[in-house]
């Protein structure tokens, strides 16, 4: 395998492999609006700039990139298997990983531990190559507007098409909570900011970034699921920012949502504000997973 490597910050020290600059591809769409890039490639910025001393080797693979360049993984991906192959089993290494379906690769016998935010979509992987739960992270719009009126209770603005549990939600309450595809990202923003409660339905992947972007905006998140991802397990508790509502408890979400008090809400959006910081911005997570390694 003869290829070059990038050489991010200082150089490449002893805890952060070299990885060929084909597996590096940084991003080149912003999404969700406003997200110049992915947290994969600002964890490999931050850490291959400081190289912190840790037990584990960093494998700095750019793997949500790299996938969606191979046509969302449908493409050959041989090389990147024998890239993995070809890695010192002596070793222990960790990697950070935004894509839905998490590793798509074999990694059975590496001892790698995973940071991974997809939570696994429609292709089948093992646990393993899916990770440790952090969540799906964004970076802020410039424009946020957390003092507005809060006249809506509930709200959800999205594609209804990536996942039957919003498909669910539609029939069960209709326009109840603006349940759309068509409006554009202004109109998402404003009733994102109007209102208490925001929808957080998983999509193709087992999350959503519209519970980070839901705290971002001052709103409460309820994050509706078929498998739970958690962000940060163990760590702390969601219900402390956040509504959690399996698939059979849709009915409910209605009745759940009017049944918290003036105090829940507060206590919600202080939470939410204090464990953001903490968890959910870029440099917040990164500090998180250095700690964790």
């Amino acid at each position: 395998l003869s290829v070059t490597c990038y050489l991010h910050g200082k150089n490449l020290g002893m805890m952060i492999e070299q990885v060929p600059n084909i597996f590096q591809i940084l991003t080149n769409v912003e999404y969700p609006p406003h997200n110049k890039m992915i947290f994969e490639e600002y964890f490999m910025n931050y850490y291959n700039q400081w190289d912190p001393e840790k037990e584990r080797i960093y494998l700095p693979i750019l793997w949500t990139n790299y996938y969606i360049s191979r046509n969302y993984g449908c493409f050959d991906m041989g090389l990147l298997q024998k890239y993995l192959d070809g890695l010192d089993r002596s070793k222990k290494y960790f990697t950070v990983i935004q894509y839905d379906d998490g590793i798509l690769q074999n990694i059975d016998d590496l001892d790698i531990l995973i940071f991974g935010a997809g939570g696994g979509g429609k292709k089948t992987v093992l646990e393993k190559n899916l990770g440790y739960p952090i969540p799906l992270l964004c970076q802020p719009d410039p424009n946020i507007r957390k003092s507005r009126d809060r006249d809506m209770l509930c709200s959800f603005m999205g594609s209804i098409k990536n996942h039957s549990i919003r498909r669910k939600i539609r029939d069960i309450f209709g326009m109840e909570f603006l349940v759309t595809g068509c409006a554009g990202y202004k109109t998402f923003v404003d009733v994102m900011e109007r209102s208490v409660f925001s929808l957080c339905p998983r999509g193709y992947g087992a999350t959503s970034f519209r519970i980070c972007e839901a705290l971002q905006h001052g709103s409460i998140p309820v994050y509706v699921y078929d498998k739970p991802w958690i962000p940060w397990k163990g760590e702390f508790d969601f219900s402390e920012i956040g509504i959690l509502i399996s698939e059979r408890e849709i009915p409910n979400i209605l009745d759940i949502v009017k049944s918290k008090t003036e105090d829940d809400i507060k206590r919600y959006i202080e939470n939410g504000e204090r464990i953001y910081e903490e968890y959910f911005t870029f440099e917040g997570c990164t500090q998180k997973i250095i700690n964790k390694i």
